[in-house]
């Protein structure tokens, strides 16, 4: 092994410590170790098994499909899709910093670490990571075509798989390499905000239009062809290995099987050539490069609604978060792919239009989709407010004569009025010009936004913490994404058909909305007995 990373030009032993060490790091609890922090390690290990269930779960469904489906190359096709999805997520979401954050670097710059032996450390926290998710959720495939199609085709399927999650995962971190050497350093912070919303289009939209589209067709009973298109997609690539295990071997298959280990190989050489080279130099250039600074205006408050107390010092510190922290930014911007592509998928599969929530059976794919998104929006601001790379600044909340209470409820306040209200108005804006009829579409997302006010009152009950207040973990953010898209997409399946049945009259819908608002008004009640309880409690962690 020794002499293998001695060829690649990396010290093994200064390698394996630093992985070990970055290991540890991400993986620890807490800072401290003190009685009232047993309890966060229950619920963290709580979080860790739900999110091993939750994968264990996407996977058996995708099993299932390997037994309905009579094609293996297409069960193969639509599991490697979800992988490759399912990675390139968690490289958005919890392993982008890991390649362009400098932090480590403050403190290993100056020992003698070579460039090449600092990069693969970096390289291999990533892939633990992934390949971890990988073997979460392809273990129930693999075994299902294991049974289904025999050793052979089950090996390939171990192949296809980890060779597609491999090389998404290096793809990930060749992009922000790539843009870490050629964007000078004042500038990546800028960049890779428009990078990563790119990315996100790619990464989400390849998730949600093609296993659909070719899952439909199949599901539907159309005879399944491989046309040039799915040979062009790279989850093909890898889900031909399970045709050349079956004994197919003809060009349809031997061509994307060897533009899969093409791309593996190129990927492996680009990462070992120049950007490992002088990824250590990039590194240290953002630790020293003099960022300008913007002159002060005499104006410091948000806005007219949050003007003194607990609500302007939350409402100052959210807008600067979200214009400096990338991570948290990114976090909230991830909603608009989402919201986009749900749009498009809808109205193209609707005639261009996305039907009417007040009539039975017209609430097109694209409403339901957008619906989920709405509903989806809220518990993703709750999951990026509570972390952050900056934990450390918290410890303001601890020494400063505030509220506690008061600045938890100011962080929901101020979400919704920062982030959760303007995308309603958009979300309203972009569906106005593909209704049916605009004030039955404004109806419904006022039901739905007085839903997501409430879904982010009952995450904030279930979970009062300070904003940015606890480390960022590596391996949550994506699966809580995921978590959150699956019980949220049950209620956007429910919803549409329950509310015809609510709009038929004014006096369902009046009846409704004055629901939402007691029930809201209870939880609130509820919530300020909690964080009051609560707020008592909270420790800085840093």
């Amino acid at each position: 092994m020794k002499a293998l990373f001695a060829v690649l030009d990396v010290d093994f032993d200064q390698w394996w410590a630093l992985t070990r060490a970055a290991l540890k790091v991400d993986l620890r609890a807490s800072s401290f170790m003190r009685a009232s922090q047993f309890g966060a390690q229950a619920r963290a290990a709580r979080s860790l098994a739900f999110q091993i269930i939750f994968y264990l779960l996407m996977g058996g469904g995708m099993a299932s499909l390997v037994f309905v489906l009579h094609d293996t190359f297409l069960a193969a096709l639509i599991v490697v899709g979800y992988v490759m999805f399912m990675v390139g997520t968690a490289a958005l979401l919890d392993h982008n910093a890991a390649i362009v954050s400098p932090d480590d670097y403050n403190i290993l710059g100056y020992r003698p670490v070579t460039s090449r032996t600092y990069f693969a450390a970096r390289l291999t926290n990533v892939l633990v990571y992934t390949l971890a998710v990988t073997t979460l959720f392809g273990v129930l495939p693999i075994c299902a075509m294991f049974l289904h199609g025999g050793v052979v085709s089950g090996l390939a399927m171990i192949a296809a798989i980890y060779g597609a999650s491999t090389t998404v995962a290096l793809a990930m971190v060749a992009v922000y390499a790539s843009l870490l050497r050629w964007i000078g350093p004042s500038r990546l912070k800028h960049i890779l905000s428009y990078v990563q919303l790119a990315l996100s289009f790619v990464v989400y939209g390849g998730y949600f239009i093609i296993p659909r589209v070719i899952a439909r067709k199949a599901l539907a009973g159309v005879a399944f062809t491989k046309t040039l298109w799915i040979l062009c997609l790279p989850p093909a690539w890898f889900a031909s290995y399970i045709d050349i295990a079956g004994g197919r071997t003809s060009l349809a298959e031997l061509v994307p099987a060897g533009v899969s280990v093409a791309a593996l190989l190129l990927l492996m050489v680009l990462l070992g050539g120049r950007l490992s080279l002088d990824y250590a130099e990039r590194l240290g250039a953002i630790t020293t490069t003099a960022r300008p600074v913007a002159p002060s205006r005499a104006r410091s408050r948000p806005g007219r609604l949050f003007t003194a107390g607990e609500a302007r010092a939350v409402a100052l510190l959210i807008r600067g978060q979200f214009k400096n922290d990338n991570r948290f930014r990114m976090g909230i911007l991830a909603i608009m792919p989402l919201t986009l592509i749900y749009l498009f998928m809808g109205i193209s599969n609707n005639n261009g239009t996305v039907g009417d929530a007040f009539v039975l059976g017209q609430s097109s794919e694209g409403l339901r989709m957008v619906t989920l998104a709405m509903l989806m929006f809220p518990t993703m601001l709750k999951l990026q407010v509570g972390r952050s790379d900056n934990f450390r600044a918290s410890w303001i909340f601890f020494a400063c004569p505030i509220d506690r209470t008061r600045l938890v409820r100011a962080t929901r306040n101020v979400l919704v009025v920062f982030f959760l209200l303007p995308y309603v108005a958009l979300v309203a804006v972009i569906l106005s010009f593909y209704t049916v009829s605009v004030p039955h579409l404004l109806v419904h997302l006022v039901v739905v936004g007085l839903i997501s006010n409430l879904i982010l009152q009952i995450v904030t009950f279930l979970d009062p913490e300070l904003p940015f207040s606890k480390p960022a973990q590596k391996g949550r953010a994506a699966g809580r994404v995921f978590s959150v898209m699956f019980v949220v997409g049950v209620g956007a399946v429910v919803m549409p058909l329950l509310a015809p049945l609510v709009y038929r009259t004014t006096v369902g819908i009046a009846i409704l909305v004055a629901a939402l608002a007691g029930v809201s008004v209870l939880v609130e009640r509820l919530t300020r007995l909690r964080v009051e309880a609560q707020a008592a409690r909270l420790e800085f962690e840093g």
